[in-house]
């Protein structure tokens, strides 16, 4: 289940969910493009959610600049994530900040527009 990482400010992010328990993060910039982070550190996650003074920036900084993309190499996707290593993926787009993505679960939306 996926919390969402509320009262932090960011001119580039608008949104950001994590799952410590699958380490996967979800993203959501301010252009409206959403990416789900797969194989992050669960320390990392549990930091982001109970550290309120954790700048949010610096956070998703350290995930673009580390993370690997699982769609254009010559394995298949399964097995590059299979490797443990912390890869992105493009998981949709929105419009506004109150459009929820047509890519998003119903569990993902309820949470990301709970507030």
């Amino acid at each position: 289940m996926f919390s969402t990482i509320k009262g932090r400010t960011s001119k580039a992010v608008e949104f950001v969910a994590v799952n410590p328990f699958t380490a996967k993060a979800v993203v959501r910039y301010t252009n409206g493009y959403e990416y789900l982070y797969s194989n992050v550190n669960r320390a990392k996650l549990l930091n982001l959610m109970f550290n309120p003074n954790m700048s949010l920036g610096f956070w998703i900084q350290e995930l673009s600049n580390n993370a690997v993309t699982c769609k254009y190499t010559d394995r298949s996707e399964r097995a590059v994530k299979a490797t443990g290593v912390m890869t992105y993926e493009f998981v949709g787009c929105t419009n506004g900040s109150k459009e929820p993505s047509v890519f998003l679960t119903k569990q993902q939306r309820a949470i990301a527009f709970a507030a």
